[in-house]
């Protein structure tokens, strides 16, 4: 055999043959494994890669050097030294995106700190298993990973482990939520919404827990029946709370837009006015022109609903000079139409006045264009 060149890397053969000559068997299998797996683009779906699972070559005699000395250390009881070795393999591998490989080195991390009692080596275990699952797109594995991560921390009566198991259980709970959401199943989203909000309350992230109101009280929203409505309004308002708390101007116009909303379909026309004024009394303060016309806009609907046809018009008509002012067609089109039905509507009892009544202004009408509110009211 040809010697290799000077600074000539080692290949996998080689440094095969030197694990086996130091007497390190599990670190041979361990070794053997990682460097002649199949290729994952074939055999592991459309995500795997064979970048995902190729170490560089430059890295082989490190990881032939941590192997060995994981089982060094195991033969002679060291299993603070054991845990390193693996966790530096587990780290290694996550750098790669090759989480699967991670994942089986964070598990051999997870068993060595149960069985010698290492709670913080076990915390820390767990955490990256969840993140490693999370990563690999199994949302369902790595919050259960992340639950007995809170369940440690509970346990040690450890509130910063708590805090943090509780913000991972908040992304997980998140994205179950917009899936099922995704699915058209509503009261899956619900159940999941409901433990982002727990999760958020114990993460004692204000920020999160206002996100976590303002998300459950859409997900109760989209439900529609009357007793949902009511949930919806009962997060929306703590969500308003927290918006003013943090001096949240944006946030507190989507709290009273949505409140708007909700008691427009609960038929709570007052109550609705008032918030969509203070939505567009928010929108004006922070200058948002898209908002002042999504306010504008809302509160003309509700007029002209109501009867109320002249305040219908002049919000309206807000409504059309914003929509020109951002230049947008399709916004434009929608308050061109709003604003006809508004003004159709605010003149039609005196076109049926007219009509059945009073020919004279009829024929002026007809005739001249007289507009209906330029005529005297015929006498009875």
């Amino acid at each position: 055999m040809a010697e290799k060149a000077v600074g000539e890397l080692p290949d996998k053969q080689s440094l095969c043959v030197d694990i086996l000559v130091s007497g390190h068997v599990q670190a041979y299998v361990d070794f053997f494994y990682l460097t002649h797996r199949p290729d994952q683009g074939a055999v592991g779906g459309e995500d795997a890669t064979e970048e995902q699972v190729s170490i560089p070559s430059e890295k082989l005699p490190l990881v032939k050097a941590s192997l060995a000395e994981a089982e060094v250390a195991r033969r002679r009881g060291d299993t603070k030294a054991v845990f390193g070795s693996y966790q530096q393999m587990a780290e290694f591998f996550g750098e790669l995106s090759d989480q699967r490989t991670a994942v089986y080195f964070w598990e051999k991390c997870s068993e060595i700190a149960r069985l010698t009692a290492d709670s913080a080596g076990e915390f820390s275990a767990m955490r990256a298993l969840g993140v490693a699952h999370e990563a690999l797109r199994d949302v369902p594995t790595a919050v259960k990973y992340y639950e007995k991560l809170l369940h440690l921390a509970r346990a040690a009566s450890n509130p910063e482990g708590e805090r943090m198991a509780s913000t991972h259980l908040f992304a997980a709970y998140q994205s179950m939520a917009t899936n099922a959401e995704a699915a058209d199943d509503g009261l899956q989203a619900l159940a999941f919404r409901e433990k982002c909000l727990k999760s958020a309350e114990a993460s004692g992230d204000r920020t999160m827990l206002s996100k976590a109101h303002y998300e459950l009280g859409q997900a109760h929203e989209r439900l529609l029946d009357a007793e949902h409505l009511n949930q919806a309004i009962s997060h929306y308002k703590p969500y308003l709370t927290l918006c003013e708390e943090a001096a949240d101007t944006e946030g507190q116009g989507s709290a009273c837009f949505a409140l708007a909303h909700v008691y427009q379909r609960l038929q709570d026309g007052v109550t609705s006015q008032t918030y969509l004024q203070r939505f567009l009394k928010l929108a004006q303060g922070s200058g948002k022109v898209s908002a002042q016309a999504d306010a504008c806009c809302a509160l003309g609907v509700l007029y002209n609903q109501q009867g109320e046809y002249a305040n219908a018009v002049e919000y309206l008509e807000r409504f059309f000079e914003l929509a020109r002012s951002l230049g947008d067609r399709a916004l434009l089109d929608k308050a061109r139409t709003y604003l006809g039905i508004a003004k159709g509507n605010s003149i039609l009892p005196a076109y049926t006045r007219i009509v059945t009544s009073d020919l004279d202004a009829l024929l002026a009408w007809k005739n001249r264009r007289v507009p209906f509110a330029d005529m005297p009211r015929a006498s009875r």
